[in-house]
């Protein structure tokens, strides 16, 4: 009976001839995935960030530098005393090509920009992982939000034609004079009742359906919900204590935002670095022409290899300036940091106590629903001996339905339980949607 009912109100959605096609829960993720644009942002944003990381690698490997240069000059020359070697008046064309290799050997501001580089790129990627997380998250909610509005209409629908029936009865024994005009009249209300309620089943079904089809890119007929089978235990480890402390090394806000605190420390470093020397080994090539001179044409190239030091000696308070802006962004970026574990903590504490709340509702509601159909059959015969009166049988079909729509609704809390739960210690992204539920989930 248990399976009987757990098919019928949920994965009945499964059979339900008005759905022609269906798809399963991780499915409608992919299909969310592959359409939003947040995700094609994101994927973007890591790729900027990649080049981020060429950037200041570049920064540490040689550059070659060319230059070239070309001009008409004309030169006038007054000696104090006549001059018959040399001649007063000059007019030629010089050019001059200059190819000069650097390489960095001290230079902390350029080392700094290399190690920003590198963690702007492992941020680039854990935002998107980030991203990932949340729009599967909200697909799944939003997949399973239809689910259990589609359980809702069932409930009421079969609410409703219960009543009705009963509705009927009762008018057909009030005019044969059998039972009182109240029992009739309180027949048709709860019928009239049932169906506003089913209508308004009906509309936020469609709503949760357009809700999933804006995420999937394509309205959707249906989702299968992955099978709860077995019994179920606790996560393991059972304790708040440990998923909180596992999600303060592992969830993705809170590595991210140490990426973001070496990040402030680097740009700390760059700050210090503007400000100390630079060293640098360079090799130079250099030829120069002109077309005439003092002693006509001349060709030349000089070859040069050397080290030059450079450093900044006044700069009117930019460099002091620039290091404690350096020094405030470290500060406030270790603050955030500090919060954003702390909020890490707790989000991992309370996944893992919504998932042991939605275990226990689960398993609650199996044993409610059992009761529930027990007490509607005997309230029925109850009614057929004249023991009970149709208010009874109506409070009982209401309570079963109640109790079958619930139960609908424990089993999708309890999937989408596990998944915040897995996602609170980062790795929703990176394990597989569960298809058929045996066991519970485990820190790995």
């Amino acid at each position: 009976m248990i399976a009987r009912t757990i098919l019928s109100c949920l994965c009945g959605l499964i059979s339900c001839s008005a759905w022609a096609e269906e798809i399963t829960l991780a499915h409608a993720i992919d299909l969310a995935v592959e359409h939003a644009p947040a995700m094609r942002a994101a994927e973007a944003g890591r790729d900027l960030a990649d080049q981020e990381a060429a950037i200041g690698e570049s920064g540490l490997l040689p550059r070659v530098e060319a230059s070239a240069d070309y001009q008409l000059r004309r030169q006038k020359t007054h000696y104090d005393e006549p001059q018959t070697v040399f001649r007063p008046n000059l007019k030629y064309r010089e050019s001059t090509v200059t190819l000069r290799a650097v390489q960095p050997l001290f230079d902390l501001e350029r080392w700094a920009g290399y190690r920003q580089g590198m963690i702007s790129a492992e941020s680039g990627e854990m935002k998107l992982r980030m991203e990932r997380q949340r729009v599967m998250l909200e697909t799944a909610q939003a997949a399973l939000d239809m689910l259990a509005s589609y359980s809702a209409v069932q409930a009421a629908t079969a609410r409703e034609q219960a009543a009705e029936q009963l509705a009927v009865q009762s008018r057909a024994t009030f005019e044969a004079g059998v039972s009182p005009v109240n029992e009739r009249l309180d027949a048709e209300s709860r019928r009239d009742l049932v169906r506003a309620e089913r209508i308004q089943a009906e509309n936020n079904y469609e709503q949760a359906r357009e809700k999933l089809a804006s995420l999937t890119g394509a309205m959707v007929d249906g989702v299968q919900l992955p099978v709860i089978a077995g019994e179920l235990q606790l996560p393991q480890p059972a304790t708040p204590d440990a998923w909180g402390e596992w999600a303060v090394s592992h969830a993705l806000p809170a590595r991210l935002s140490r990426l973001q605190w070496q990040s402030a420390e680097q740009e700390n470093t760059k700050a210090w670095g503007s400000n100390l020397p630079k060293v640098e080994a360079y090799a130079q090539l250099q030829g120069n022409r002109a077309t005439s001179g003092q002693l006509g044409g001349t060709r030349s190239r000089s070859d040069s290899l050397g080290v030059q030091v450079s450093m900044p000696v006044f700069s009117s308070g930019g460099g002091v300036a620039t290091i404690r802006k350096g020094q405030k962004a470290v500060l406030q970026a270790e603050f955030s940091m500090q919060d954003d574990i702390r909020l890490a903590r707790l989000s991992a504490r309370q996944a893992f106590r919504a998932y042991v709340a939605a275990l226990a509702e689960l398993k609650a509601m199996r044993q409610a629903i059992i009761t529930a159909r027990e007490a509607a059959e005997a309230a029925r015969m109850g009614r057929e001996v004249g023991l009970r009166t149709v208010s009874e049988v109506l409070d009982a079909d209401e309570r079963r339905f109640t109790a079958e729509k619930d139960l609908a609704a424990a089993q999708a809390k309890l999937v989408f339980a596990e998944l915040q739960l897995t996602a609170s210690i980062g790795e929703l992204d990176s394990r597989q949607l569960p298809v058929i539920y045996g066991k519970s989930p485990t820190l790995r």
